[in-house]
């Protein structure tokens, strides 16, 4: 199966000419050109890399957690690093790796959706251009070449972020600049710098020098290069609000299975046949439950509405009491303190000076405590959910972020 990727920074103009790449089923660049759509190669399938300047790559370590709760840990966690209204960013993740690390791709969320609802073109994934960077022991500096508006720096722990070119005088970029200045702060501070551009022996002693540790030539940068792991393992950005539905399956495929399907039917048709009473009962159950949620909404003096269903049912009769606790000068149990007390009995395992600040704030706790080892945050969300008290549980760059309260 041949794959076409091209290379976009916004929604394709039909006659807006692109750089494209032609990868063969083994996932191998053949052929690459520009052109507009009209003249790009036949493929069984087209993605899109999204340019680097219009991205950016966090890395965060999170605690075992199930595949649906990923990405909101990862966006709590993320969450003051964002540019801007968090409303306005798009967030794609990764899989969780063995060791808890997740990368956080971070985009405006209006430029996916111009992606994803462009008419020129229509994509299977859209994957970020620094993610194809496979990380190294030190910083990749990567673009196509020096002057190119559309670089980036890739992390040793995967992270990532755009930067401009350098300056008519040559200097550092400033985006470069700060970034070395904070990683110096964190402990942090890379080994070496790879130039993946042409670049002199003078620019390089410059930069080394400005740059406070050793930068070394590499190969010029070009995506259309990265290994065929890389693209497999790049996030795909269209997921959440973004994503596509999945494409239907070929007959021709499905009749070499027709033999095992006939008998993994005969075999889950004696299964069905046995539970199809008891399911029919869970079904009356969950009725019944469900009339009797909007029924004492209802009788709370609750719209319709507000109680469409149980969850939000419960939800709207929770914030109901909670505002009839307040009319009588009483405490809700999601307020300040009655939070923090159902806490207490898991956060009084850490270690004393472990909370750095705490903040209240519609209903919910925001904790930020001091790093700590991957198993302690583990265990300490395993005794909060013990405890009844929702909870996300994240490590950051400068310690862990805990947030307390219903999500």
């Amino acid at each position: 199966m041949t794959t076409l990727r091209v290379h976009l920074a916004a929604a394709l103009a039909v006659d807006e000419a692109v750089a494209w790449g032609l990868f063969d089923a083994a996932g191998v660049c053949t052929r690459t050109g520009r052109s507009v759509a009209a003249g790009w190669p036949a493929a069984d399938r087209v993605e899109a890399v999204l340019a680097a300047a219009h991205v950016r790559i966090a890395t965060v370590m999170l605690p075992p957690l199930a595949p649906a709760r990923v990405a909101a840990a990862a966006g709590f966690a993320v969450d003051d690093q964002l540019a801007g209204p968090k409303e306005a960013q798009h967030l794609a993740v990764s899989r969780q790796a063995a060791d808890g690390r997740v990368r956080v791709v971070i985009a405006a969320r209006a430029l996916i959706e111009a992606l994803r609802r462009s008419s020129a073109i229509r994509v299977a994934r859209l994957i970020a251009e620094p993610d194809l960077a496979l990380p190294y022991k030190g910083w990749r500096w990567c673009a196509a070449t020096a002057n190119n508006g559309d670089a980036f720096v890739k992390r040793s722990d995967g992270s990532a972020f755009p930067l401009s070119a350098p300056d008519a005088g040559g200097a550092l970029p400033a985006e470069l600049a700060l970034a070395l200045v904070q990683a110096k702060r964190d402990g942090a501070q890379p080994t070496e710098i790879r130039v993946e551009f042409d670049a002199t022996d003078a620019d390089i002693g410059r930069w080394q020098r400005e740059a406070g540790v050793p930068c070394v030539h590499g190969v010029a940068w070009r995506w259309t290069a990265a290994p065929a792991t890389a693209f497999a393992d790049a996030v795909d950005l269209l997921q959440g609000d973004f994503a596509l539905a999945p494409p239907p399956a070929k007959g021709a495929r499905a009749r070499l299975f027709l033999p095992a399907v006939a008998l993994a039917i005969a075999a889950l048709a004696l299964h069905i046949f046995a539970t199809i009473g008891e399911w029919g009962s869970l079904r009356v159950e969950a009725w019944r439950n469900a009339r009797a949620w909007s029924a004492l909404a209802a009788g709370a003096g609750l719209s319709a509405d507000a109680a469409a269903t149980p969850s939000a049912a419960q939800a709207a009769l929770a914030r109901r009491y909670a505002e009839l606790r307040h009319q009588h000068g009483l405490a809700a149990p999601d307020d300040a303190l009655p939070l923090l007390a159902r806490a207490v009995p898991a956060l009084r395992a850490l270690p004393a000076g472990a909370v750095k600040t705490a903040t209240y704030s519609d209903g919910h706790w925001t904790l930020d405590l001091a790093r700590t080892d991957a198993d302690a945050i583990g265990a300490l969300d395993t005794q909060l959910r013990q405890a009844g008290v929702p909870a996300l549980v994240a490590t950051t760059a400068a310690g862990v972020r805990l947030r307390l309260g219903a999500h």
